[in-house]
């Protein structure tokens, strides 16, 4: 009997990061499964910052997996996220909040809600199965909340957001607005980071249509730390395109802040069709784009329906 291997997806954020090691723990106390987490990718400073600050072990990086072994996909459902050494075929069970892309050949048990983090969904998974939950995941679930829907300030953010992090800060005990706050100083430090890191950090591959469509998402308190950075990651955003085949690769800078975007151009395919997109006129490299933060529900959608149609 082989073991369940519990992991988010490649490129892996805060709260795919969290969800992997609290679905694993779920897992255990109500599926009573044994269940083990990992990770599809490299930790990035904020994901570091948390573990760091409440003393978890992060999850090791997935290099193989057995023939008897099952999978619990946490954060994504899309083939092109995947895990390396990953076979679909294995997958079990999904707990999600992204649009479903997924066709099984037999039936898998799926999770998947309308709400600003997968995080939220295991907490009301917890809840609903009638467990208590530690203090240390509750400081978990709540970094995962607060860093996928921006301080519950995010568009992506939910009733059920709010109530959830209520419900888990009276276990945590956390100043909030000062932790949220120390996060993403620590999402927006460029400390050690390559400006390939940068691009990699956090971009995910759709399928559009007939399009192969890379979207890369940098947020950050700190826009001008990127701006000083931007002729590189032009450079490396048109090699990433090139290499993989993309039909398109957009690259935006969110400010958490401020709650807007920066969308750089370093082809004119992808300036045409954000123009188009956003309604706005582009400079030569760049779009100021007014109050779009999330990839989920405002990038992915606009870009699906102009590409995909």
């Amino acid at each position: 009997m082989g073991k369940v291997i519990v992991i988010g997806h490649k490129n892996p954020d805060t709260d795919t990061i969290i969800s992997s090691i609290v679905g694993a723990q779920y897992c255990k106390d109500v599926l009573k499964q044994d269940a083990v987490f990992f990770r599809a990718g490299n930790i990035n400073n904020e994901t570091k910052f948390i573990l760091d600050k409440f003393k978890v072990k992060a999850p090791a990086l997935l290099r193989k997996i057995g023939v008897e072994d099952s999978v619990v996909l946490v954060d994504h459902n899309e083939m092109s996220q995947l895990a390396d050494f990953l076979d679909f075929s294995q997958v079990e069970r999904i707990i999600d909040h992204h649009k479903l892309q997924l066709v099984t050949d037999r039936p898998i048990a799926v999770r998947c809600e309308i709400v600003g983090s997968t995080s939220t969904l295991l907490a009301m998974m917890f809840q609903e199965a009638g467990k208590k939950i530690s203090p240390t995941a509750s400081k978990l679930l709540l970094s995962g909340i607060l860093s996928d829907t921006l301080n519950l300030n995010g568009p992506t953010t939910t009733i059920k957001d709010r109530r959830i992090v209520k419900d888990l800060n009276k276990i945590a005990k956390l100043k909030l607005n000062e932790f949220a706050a120390e996060m993403f100083a620590a999402k927006s430090s460029l400390k050690g980071i390559s400006v390939e890191a940068v691009v990699e950090g956090d971009c995910k591959l759709f399928e559009m249509g007939k399009n192969k469509v890379g979207i890369s998402v940098w947020e950050t308190a700190d826009p001008k730390s990127v701006e000083v950075q931007k002729k590189k990651i032009m450079d490396f955003l048109k090699s990433k395109k090139s290499a993989e085949k993309l039909d398109y690769m957009f690259f935006f800078v969110v400010d958490i802040l401020k709650q807007n975007s920066q969308l750089y151009f370093f082809d004119e395919a992808e300036k045409r069709v954000a123009e188009k997109m956003f309604k706005v006129k582009g400079g030569e490299d760049e779009a100021y784009l007014p109050g779009i933060v999330s990839r989920k529900k405002q990038i992915v959608p606009l870009l699906t329906k102009e590409l995909a149609g």
